[in-house]
């Protein structure tokens, strides 16, 4: 009988998570026709590339907790309908709804994945609920719960997550796409209107608190006025000029001249050939996957200290302290001080870390190690 897989997610916008579980179906072709993605709200351009590759993808469209019990009802349906051998959520709201939904329809399998380091006090009260109920059940629900990073491994433990089942497995990188391209350079910065002496500072993430923009665009004005040939260009969901509090932030600064923003894209690979230097400027974190992905391209980076990040760059990136203006236009001017050459040098050297530590095929074996270890009744995951 033909292993099913069926996961679960809270949305399929672009995310670490969703592309993470994009790469993971990707990875194995055989996995396409085997698996089916729920997601509980809407289909993102993830899901439309998971619909491009063949893979059924249903989306529930939950709007309000009112629908709570009707998809409670729907998931358990599907589940019931289509058996599937691996039931596998992801992040809170997926962990709850799809851990209970596959629990009442007696699915033995259940996998959770989180994949935060931390719960910070601007998260709303609904998160926080839902996060301490998964620690509740943490025990009784899931077979295995896949933490992305040590940090939130270790952190979860505290907020009351059971570790007897904990593991880690880190997110994998594409090598063959995500390398540095001289055509794509050329063409975005076409595309972008940028001269070849000019200095372009990456930022990729949707618009959210707890992303650190606020901080980047408060510290770019010391940044600017050292580096004139310095812009900035910020890629994701809600970064754009209808944006009308991030517009407030960057006419503050007094060079709005010097951001370019492009909001959400699918082809970030591209646009990771036409930066310079990236920088994460995040409040928190797990396992970031845009710090990977610069790295993999080559790009020097500046990054805030959270999460993983530590251990992802080594000593290959310039790290601050989140949430601090003065320390991270000081991590950037420090950056822009050393020359193209010795960027170079750096970011090769982070690109060398991503191929020994993080390439997608070693990866998706320990996820595809620990389907097969659940669905075989085992029970030690230390050696995934």
């Amino acid at each position: 009988m033909m292993k099913k897989y069926l996961h679960i997610i809270t949305s399929l916008d672009i995310g670490g998570a969703e592309t993470m579980l994009l790469r993971l179906i990707k990875h194995k072709s055989d996995l396409v026709k085997s698996t089916i993605v729920v997601s509980l709200t809407n289909n993102g351009k993830i899901g439309e590339a998971l619909e491009e590759i063949g893979v059924k993808v249903v989306c529930l469209e939950i709007k309000s907790w009112s629908s709570i019990f009707k998809t409670l009802l729907k998931l358990k349906k599907i589940i019931q309908n289509e058996r599937p051998t691996i039931v596998h959520t992801w992040m809170y709201h997926a962990n709850i709804f799809g851990g209970i939904a596959a629990y009442l329809a007696k699915s033995q399998n259940i996998i959770w994945s989180i994949r935060r380091s931390e719960f910070t006090r601007k998260e709303s009260i609904s998160t926080f609920v839902i996060m301490k109920i998964g620690a509740m059940f943490s025990s009784t629900i899931p077979k295995a719960i896949v933490h992305v990073a040590e940090s939130g491994l270790k952190n979860h433990q505290k907020y009351g997550y059971k570790s007897n089942n904990a593991l880690v497995i880190p997110n994998g990188f594409d090598l063959e796409k995500l390398k540095y391209d001289q055509i794509a350079r050329k063409k975005i910065r076409n595309e972008l209107n940028l001269s070849n002496d000019q200095i372009l500072i990456g930022c990729v993430g949707r618009f959210h608190v707890s992303k650190g923009y606020e901080t980047l665009i408060s510290s770019s004005a010391n940044v600017l006025k050292l580096h004139k040939n310095v812009k900035y260009l910020l890629i994701g969901r809600n970064l754009d000029k209808r944006n009308s509090i991030l517009m407030e932030w960057i006419n503050k600064t007094g060079f709005p001249e010097k951001f370019i923003m492009v909001g959400e894209k699918r082809n970030i690979a591209e646009y990771m050939n036409a930066m310079d230097v990236f920088c994460l400027p995040s409040i928190t974190e797990g396992f970031p996957n845009v710090v990977g992905e610069a790295m993999a391209s080559g790009l020097p980076c500046v990054a805030t200290s959270v999460g993983d990040v530590e251990k992802i760059t080594g000593n290959n990136a310039i790290l601050v302290k989140p949430n601090n203006n003065e320390l991270l236009s000081k991590g950037l001017n420090k950056i822009l001080s050393m020359g193209s050459k010795k960027r170079k040098i750096m970011g090769l050297n982070g690109r060398r870390k991503i191929e020994k530590e993080y390439p997608i095929n070693l990866i998706c074996e320990k996820y595809y190690n620990l389907y097969y270890l659940i669905s075989s009744g085992g029970h030690n995951y230390e050696n995934i």
